[in-house]
């Protein structure tokens, strides 16, 4: 091998050139000076993938880039300031989604993030915010409609915590029909139409939800056709609304497997609609009924029975509804049918007349995991009775006995003895 002993004269010229050295005070390369350091020059590579980033929304590269090490470092150039629909078409990157999510809301956490990619849920917060935030006055389909179009293969959970009211008394919400039925995706929705923020159009009854907006919204659900799941709370709900949704579950939500209308005030009228509208064969697998603070007297307890003994319900959750002594008693007797979970009766007017009943459902139920008899006047004398029969329950591990005259000593009996059955399940478990 011949080793070269001349040096072309354009390479000198590049490198040494006095006159040019002396003249041009701003020239960036300084072959002679090793220790020059003003402008460190950087790798080719390095400039490509900036003046990729620079230039992405004319040339979107990224699944051209054949090394998934430039991929990330161009993840960390790219400005999020770029249309979102660019950026969902070509990126699913986990890291990028989540610098975008921290960037945009930088003081909002969400708690299930280990269960959903980045940009499930960066979508999922975009279009409620979208939407909370849309006044009826404003809204136009067309938008509304590109909204959709970019979130439908993403979004599974719509929550939207409140909506702008309209501006006046006869005036509706924003519809919701066009979205429930395009999100094809969607299985979990969460809706209030109450308010947080009413501003200067305030008015007496601003937050109530009208017989179109329920007509609107029940359009949609009859299309959405993947739903297991359905949340209409803090809304005040009239027995003819009742049963345009219970129409709408039954007509295009197969497989819906949870119903909840908590702080809706529907009484006992609007239990009953909901629940006459409904044949044997409805929903039947509805595994969880939440009707938290409805007005419910034992009455409704009736009706529920008859819904919820076909199907196999797992929660049910009553809380904060006046069902007295009666309506507990037929929720206890109930349990000997269902493969009831979780069963919570805070604060429904119960007092120690449901003792016979509530040991006699302690002895013999071998499913109910959790129960809350909070915030009723069990009385003290029922400590020690229950304490004798929680001995004999191997399968309850949540057992809550707040505010019920109970003594602490006797709480502290039953809350280790349920304890333990928790630790007997999670080593079976493990």
């Amino acid at each position: 091998m011949k080793y070269p002993n001349t040096l072309d004269i354009n390479t000198h010229r590049a490198y040494y050139c006095e006159h040019q050295l002396s003249s041009d005070a701003n020239r960036h390369v300084d072959g002679i000076n090793l220790d020059w350091d003003t402008c460190n020059p950087q790798p080719l590579k390095i400039l490509c993938l900036n003046t990729i980033a620079n230039n992405w929304l004319t040339i979107p590269f990224f699944r051209e880039i054949p090394l998934g090490e430039d991929r990330h470092f161009l993840l960390d150039l790219l400005d999020l300031s770029f249309p979102l629909e660019n950026l969902c078409a070509r990126i699913r990157s986990d890291a990028f989604w989540r610098r975008a999510f921290v960037n945009r809301w930088k003081t909002y956490y969400p708690i299930d993030v280990d269960e959903k990619p980045w940009i499930r849920v960066y979508l999922e917060k975009h279009i409620s915010e979208m939407l909370e935030n849309l006044k009826p006055a404003d809204y136009e389909q067309e938008i509304v409609q590109k909204l959709v179009d970019l979130c439908s293969l993403h979004v599974r959970e719509l929550r939207i915590d409140h909506l702008e009211p309209p501006t006046n008394e006869n005036g509706d919400h924003i519809p919701l029909d066009l979205i429930l039925s395009n999100l094809r995706e969607l299985r979990k929705v969460n809706i209030t139409y109450d308010v947080k923020n009413a501003g200067n159009n305030f008015y007496l009854g601003c937050a109530t939800i009208t017989d179109k907006d329920v007509k609107l919204m029940t359009q949609g659900l009859e299309r959405c056709y993947e739903l297991t799941e359905f949340r209409l709370h803090s809304t005040k709900l009239e027995p003819a609304m009742m049963k345009r949704l219970a129409t709408a579950m039954d007509k295009g939500c197969p497989n819906l497997a949870s119903v909840g209308f908590p702080h809706c005030r529907c009484g006992d009228v609007g239990v009953r609609a909901f629940f006459d509208a409904l044949s044997p064969e409805s929903l039947p697998n509805v595994k969880e009924v939440v009707l938290t603070n409805n007005f419910l007297s034992a009455e409704s307890i009736l009706f529920l029975v008859h819904l919820v003994r076909r199907r196999p319900i797992e929660r049910l959750d009553l809380r904060l509804n006046p069902i007295g002594n009666p309506g507990a008693i037929i929720v206890l007797t109930m349990m000997f049918y269902l493969p009831l979970k979780e069963l919570n009766l805070s604060c429904c007017s119960i007092d120690e007349e449901i003792e016979e009943y509530l040991l006699m459902m302690l002895r013999f139920n071998k499913s109910v995991k959790f129960l809350d008899l909070s915030s009723n006047k069990l009385g003290p004398a029922m400590g020690a009775s229950l304490v004798e029969r929680i001995k004999e329950n191997k399968t309850l591990q949540r057992f809550d006995l707040r505010n019920t005259d109970i003594s602490a000593d006797y709480r502290a009996l039953i809350d280790e003895m349920v304890m333990e059955n928790r630790d007997k399940h999670s080593l079976s478990d493990w």
